[in-house]
């Protein structure tokens, strides 16, 4: 969909592309204010999305000297991007006449700039048409899975469907849930976590070998009489506020319908809901889209989620802040990767999401890195988590365990391994990475490393 917006070299408004608008707006608004440094970020930002608009108002602002020096080349590199992205009435024969005079080192210049932001360069980053698929592998698939039991705390029985998405081991065992939808209420996300993980997979195969793989399945709530999953309030709300442009709806009605036919749309329309959601600014949207990228990154490196998981993050999506964090934190960071990590798993520590806070706790409380390690604000969260509604998830239990033996609890450490141990035990798991916490817990020693490492 095409919204109107302004641009900087023209009196008229133009129709630009399905970029943030959001966002755009802001920047305009910075613009005509004269705030052009600010003005200048935004645009930028936009325009490592693949937003023309903002492109052209960046070689707007270059030929002009908004926000920086005035610079011919930059400004003809973003037009050409511009042009290359959807903006080709916009940039009409302001290009040709910019070209014309252009020296060799001004034309490397521009191209630098199209190498980066032009169409062709976004694509293979995943910005335009994002492939999920990885071809040498094949997915996993369900063996048996229980029926979820109907929370009794859910009062009148209505449907619900709960989007899920799980790391089904090399074993077939599902792991790590993370609940990506769950409507009308999130109360009916601990019933579905407890069938999946009772669930057995055939695992994934990639070249002949069974691999770790990140999927994404759907649990329906079906009650007799209850009509179809379309009727449920939230995704007719979703429905209308997606009709309307909003990426919150667009995001909900989008993830629901990739995974249920009955709402009425093709898979083709519901994906590319979520990439407009996405390309709009909203960071669950772009978070979703950053995941399924990074989940097949091994079958096309250079298109690896990065872009949209650092927007997603600076949009204040708690998921994305912890996984760039993590990948902050390997290897050997410096103090300064430290630091931002450690910075961005607080922030994600006030998420509502159990997944981010189980994640948080296992970082905050193990980490090997002493100024990473966050001893109260882990056993903060811990105690929510265990007054939670989850509690099938042996990993939950061992994250738990570590923060409570950073603050030197050792005889709660003990217990709450123990339960993990127990509950691996129940579904099939091989308890040994658990067993050697537990060992030094025992130890009155605190556990340093990856809590939810497999052998």
């Amino acid at each position: 969909m095409t919204k109107p917006v302004a641009c900087v070299l023209c009196a008229a408004a133009l129709l630009g592309s399905a970029g943030a608008y959001a966002d755009f707006q802001q920047a305009m608004q910075d613009y005509n204010a004269g705030r052009y440094d600010a003005a200048h970020g935004e645009f930028l930002a936009l325009a490592e999305l693949g937003d023309c608009s903002s492109q052209f108002n960046l070689g707007a602002m270059a030929l002009k000297g908004q926000g920086g020096p005035r610079d011919s080349a930059s400004g003809a590199g973003w037009l050409q991007a511009a042009a290359g992205n959807g903006c080709e009435q916009l940039v009409n024969k302001r290009l040709a006449a910019l070209s014309a005079g252009m020296s060799s080192a001004d034309a490397s210049t521009a191209a630098a700039i199209v190498g980066h932001y032009g169409h062709e360069a976004l694509r293979v980053q995943g910005v335009f048409d994002p492939d999920f698929s990885c071809a040498d592998t094949l997915a996993p698939r369900v063996l048996s899975a229980p029926e979820p039991d109907y929370p009794q705390q859910a009062g009148q029985r209505q449907q619900a469907l709960v989007i899920t998405a799980l790391t089904i081991g090399a074993d077939g065992f599902a792991r790590d849930p993370e609940v990506l939808l769950a409507v009308p209420e999130q109360r009916f996300a601990a019933a579905a976590i407890e069938a999946w993980l009772n669930s057995r997979f055939a695992p994934a195969m990639r070249n002949g070998h069974p691999v770790a793989y990140r999927l994404q399945t759907k649990q329906v709530f079906a009650v007799q009489g209850g009509g179809p999953l379309a009727q449920l309030e939230p995704l007719q709300q979703a429905r209308s506020a997606a009709a309307a442009g909003d990426t919150q709806g667009e995001y909900l009605l989008g993830l629901a319908a990739t995974f249920e036919s009955s709402l009425g749309l093709t898979s083709a329309r519901a994906a590319g809901m979520l990439l407009s959601a996405a390309r709009a600014g909203g960071p669950q949207a772009q978070y979703w889209v950053g995941s399924q990228l990074r989940a097949t990154a091994e079958c096309h490196p250079r298109a690896d989620g990065a872009i949209w998981l650092t927007h997603a993050a600076a949009g204040g999506d708690a998921a994305a802040e912890v996984l760039l964090s993590s990948e902050l934190l390997r290897g050997t960071p410096t103090a300064t990767q430290i630091a931002q990590a450690r910075a961005a798993l607080v922030q994600a520590a006030g998420s509502g999401s159990y997944y981010v806070r189980k994640h948080v706790v296992a970082l905050l409380a193990a980490s090997p890195l002493d100024e990473l390690r966050d001893p109260h604000t882990a056993l903060t969260l811990a105690q929510q988590l265990q007054g939670g509604e989850i509690q099938s998830d042996p990993e939950m239990f061992a994250a738990v365990a570590a923060a409570y033996a950073s603050t030197g609890d050792f005889h709660a450490a003990v217990a709450q391994q123990q339960r993990a141990q127990q509950k691996a035990l129940n579904l099939g798991w091989d308890t040994r990475a658990l067993d050697a916490q537990l060992a030094a817990y025992r130890a009155g020693r605190p556990w340093r490393g990856d809590v939810f490492a497999s052998p």
